[in-house]
């Protein structure tokens, strides 16, 4: 770990109130995703709360050795970011499902193979969306 590196990691406590404060975040973006519609402006309050909810669990995983939320959450992030047209429900809704699948799991790290697969997943679906 370098100097500019810091892990919460082994602190139960901040690793506790992070779990909570991110699972309050993702059921929030469950909630906004399930209200979308299949298309929704990328210019939005509905593309700025995702954004603002991704940016800051992504902000936070990797600091508490959630490398795998860390890597959604930028996925998440450069998508509504680089969005020209309108934001794709079925993009959204993959990050969405794969914080859930992430939390209830507590999978640290980088999730390994899983991991892996879970990226290359989210990959190929921002680019059918993006054809479409």
């Amino acid at each position: 770990m370098t100097d500019d590196q810091f892990s919460y990691a082994d602190d139960e406590e901040l690793v506790g109130q992070f779990l909570e404060w991110t699972g309050n975040a993702v059921v929030e973006m469950r909630g906004i995703v399930d209200a979308m519609p299949e298309r929704d402006a990328a210019e939005g309050e509905t593309a700025s709360r995702l954004y603002d909810l991704s940016h800051n669990i992504k902000g936070m995983g990797s600091s508490f050795d959630f490398n795998l939320m860390t890597t959604v959450g930028t996925s998440l992030c450069v998508y509504i970011k680089k969005l020209e047209g309108e934001m794709s429900r079925r993009v959204v809704d993959a990050h969405v499902r794969a914080f859930e699948v992430i939390l209830a799991n507590k999978i640290k790290g980088d999730g390994g193979e899983k991991g892996a697969a879970l990226e290359s997943r989210l990959t190929t679906i921002i680019a059918e969306e993006s054809q479409g």
